[in-house]
């Protein structure tokens, strides 16, 4: 009989409304504290951070979709490290105030993890109308890599970061911690999402240290090499060499790419990301994105089409309305970023190198052509991919 870490685990991913703030529908429904309190929580691949919406927020503060927070004095396993406030930035969303703390999260029965506990930072504020249109209650961070805690980051950063206090030694590497206590093996380091597209009544899946092997024949996929885009965020599951073109026609080169199962969106480049919404926009132009190696020669090739990017808002400003998933954002310099509007047809796999007990680092991340879904990837390889030839 394997046991747990040779096999992995997976849990349910659970679809929201889509709606018109970047940030993907698709969340777990996890248990916090003791008695364990049912949240929503969005495992997020573009942050470095855990947290939730807690009962330190004011009665009209951290108003969300979701609608539901952590109640702090409900759960006899809270550890409140530290009461002092601290800025989370969201980039364009805001600033979120938060508490630290530490408590126990229950995934599963499946992964007989009772004594998995975890930092979080516990929001105590946070307004604006993109987390008004939020479907989760928090996020448990996926990141590639950990900046380190011990200094500051540059202010104002597009992306989701811990803005970290230097008298704070908070570590949150819940994948890292999977490792450690034996759920996952170091054999087998992945992360993978499969979530079904919008018109998909399905449950998604995602897996930890488990791959789905009806994916073990196919030659429809891509490696995507980590890369790192900016050391303050090194966290970003990010690859070197993109290009971008509109009905053929080249808007940018020498681009990051990078999937990211918190957002929606394509996001990134204000100059990039604006010429492309407004292309497609006014028309249905064929979206296409190709990657090259560091010598310069073609590895993968992406085709995007209308009906992939353009999105029917379900909830929410702008409800009923089909736009183009395209924003670009202030200071995302040469990064074009995605989630779920390319995620779900695709089957995404995230892959670490597990270098000693306390350290893993990112390898790269393997994207497939779903079965029976459109054909985006265009590239064909020789032989199957060698996250399954072991």
């Amino acid at each position: 009989m394997k046991t747990l870490s040779s096999t992995g685990f997976e849990l349910l991913l659970q679809r929201g409304p889509f709606q018109n703030n970047g940030a993907t529908p698709w969340y777990c429904e996890l248990g916090i504290g003791t008695p364990a309190q049912t949240l929503k929580m969005c495992f997020d691949t573009g942050s470095n951070f855990n947290w939730v919406t807690s009962s330190l927020c004011a009665e009209n503060s951290c108003m969300h979709y979701a609608d539901a927070q952590f109640n702090l004095s409900a759960s006899s396993t809270l550890e409140r490290v530290s009461t002092e406030s601290q800025s989370v930035s969201f980039g364009p969303w805001g600033t979120m105030q938060v508490e630290i703390g530490k408590d126990k999260l229950s995934l599963s029965q499946s992964t007989h993890c009772d004594a998995l506990f975890v930092d979080l930072f516990l929001a105590k504020e946070y307004s604006g109308l993109q987390f008004e249109a939020l479907d989760w209650d928090g996020g448990i961070g996926l990141p590639s890599s950990q900046n380190s805690l011990n200094r500051p980051v540059l202010s104002g950063t597009p992306f989701r970061l811990h803005q970290s206090n230097a008298e704070q030694d908070t570590e949150f590497h819940f994948f890292l911690q999977l490792v450690q206590m034996g759920l996952v093996s170091e054999r087998n380091p992945y992360i993978t999402f499969l979530t079904p597209s919008a018109d998909d009544t399905s449950l998604g899946r995602i897996g930890f240290g488990r791959l789905d092997h009806s994916y073990a024949s196919s030659l429809e996929y891509i490696f995507l090499p980590w890369s790192c885009y900016q050391q303050e965020a090194s966290y970003l599951w990010s690859a070197s060499g993109a290009s971008i073109r509109v009905d053929g026609q080249i808007i940018s080169a020498d681009m990051f790419f990078s999937l990211d199962s918190g957002s929606s969106q394509f996001k990134g480049d204000e100059s990039v990301l604006s010429q492309i919404y407004n292309l497609s926009t006014r028309g249905n132009p064929l979206i296409s994105i190709t990657l090259l190696d560091n010598a310069g020669l073609e590895y993968g090739e992406l085709e995007i089409s209308s009906d992939i990017y353009k999105c029917k808002i379900e909830a929410g400003e702008k409800k009923g309305q089909i736009i183009s998933q395209f924003q670009g954002l202030s200071g995302a310099d040469n990064m074009l970023l995605v989630g779920s509007v390319l995620m779900d047809h695709l089957y995404t796999v995230y892959e670490y190198d597990v270098v000693s007990d306390n350290k893993i680092q990112p390898k790269g991340v393997w994207i497939f052509n779903k079965h029976a879904g459109p054909q985006i990837i265009k590239t064909k390889q020789t032989a199957p991919a060698l996250i399954f030839r072991n």
